[in-house]
This record gives C-alpha cells, sequence and structure tokens, in this order.
C-alpha cells in the first residue's frame, strides 16, 4: 500500500501568493497601457471643450458689446464695463462702468487695461478702439492658458464676425487689423 501524501501546507500559500502577485502585475501593467492610449484622447477632449466654452463666450461678449452700445452710445473699453461692480454685485443697475452684462468670470473688476481675465483654458481681454472719451469699436481676444488648453487664437470687433488662427497662445491682444487679416470661421 502506498503511504498517504503529505501536503506541504507553505506550498499551497505560496501559489496562492504567487497567483496575487502575477494578477496585480498584470494590473498594473494593463493600467500603464491604458493610460499610455487614452491620455491624447483625453488631452483632446479636454482642448475641444476649453475652445468651445471660449467661442461660446467670444459669442456671448459680442452681443454684450451690442447690448452695451444700445445702452450706452458706446462700446465698453473693457471686460470690467459689461461686468458687475465689485463684489461681483449688480445692486445699483447698469452704469457705464459695471453695466452687469456679463458674469465675473470675465466681467469681474480686475479685467481692465492690459489685465487678461481667464475661463475655462482661455484668457480674454478686450481693447476699446476709443478717441475722445467715446469708443467707435473694439477688439476682442481670445487666447489659450498654454498650448494644452487650446490650438486657436479668437478676435472679434464690432462687425461680430468671429475670426482665429491655429496658432501658440498670444502673449498680446489682436489689434483691429491683426483681428480683419484672419479668415471668419463658419
Amino acid at each position: 500500500m502506498n503511504a498517504p501524501t503529505r501536503r506541504n501546507p507553505e506550498s499551497g500559500l505560496s501559489k496562492i501568493a504567487t497567483m496575487i502577485f502575477v494578477s496585480v502585475g498584470v494590473i498594473i501593467i494593463l493600467s500603464f497601457v491604458a493610460a499610455k492610449l487614452l491620455t491624447p484622447n483625453l488631452t483632446k477632449a479636454r482642448m475641444a471643450a476649453s475652445e468651445s466654452t471660449a467661442l461660446a463666450s467670444v459669442r456671448n461678449v459680442n452681443v454684450s458689446e451690442l447690448t452695451y452700445s444700445s445702452s450706452f452710445s458706446d462700446y465698453a473699453s473693457d471686460l470690467a464695463s459689461l461686468g458687475p461692480g465689485p463684489g461681483g454685485k449688480c445692486g445699483e443697475g447698469s452704469t457705464p462702468a459695471h453695466a452687469c452684462i456679463i458674469g465675473p468670470e470675465i466681467g469681474n473688476p480686475a479685467c481692465t487695461g492690459a489685465n487678461w481675465c481667464t475661463q475655462s483654458g482661455y484668457k480674454f481681454m478686450i481693447q476699446g478702439i476709443c478717441a475722445n472719451g467715446k469708443c467707435a469699436d473694439y477688439v476682442l481676444t481670445a487666447t489659450p492658458v498654454d498650448a494644452q488648453s487650446g490650438s486657436r487664437n479668437l478676435c472679434s470687433t464690432n462687425d461680430s464676425v468671429l475670426r482665429s488662427e491655429t496658432a501658440a497662445p498670444r502673449l498680446a491682444p489682436f489689434s483691429p487689423e491683426e483681428c480683419h487679416a484672419l479668415a471668419a470661421m463658419q
């Protein structure tokens, strides 16, 4: 008769531990591969979302400039003039300094002069084309905060035509001539 075989109690545990380590290793490797494959798509999706939000914001600011012009017979010289007053409040009503037409994200009191205001990966600025205290035109510039946020610089003037260029983010806003030289977006 055969002698009963004895099981080594440690060998079962070793096999389970080995299977767990191998499984965890495979999961880690698959995670790295998935991250490498998905990261470019996520970056493209984030960039597309930022550009889409910027396009909507430029259109909104153009409409806001038209509303401002019909209310005050002038165009706003900066984003702060279209937005709410200090503290994001519109308690005093609509004034040329704070018309309360756009929200505080890109229409806050700091959005004057050479200050850009940022929203959803893009920065925005309006430069009023003014003489004798009246602004007969404006140039609205929207540019990505960085190359990961978008690839298109946007601009518009009082003709409300949205124009763009595919280029690195701008450091300075468009001039009226630079903006008009760009092709209109469809």
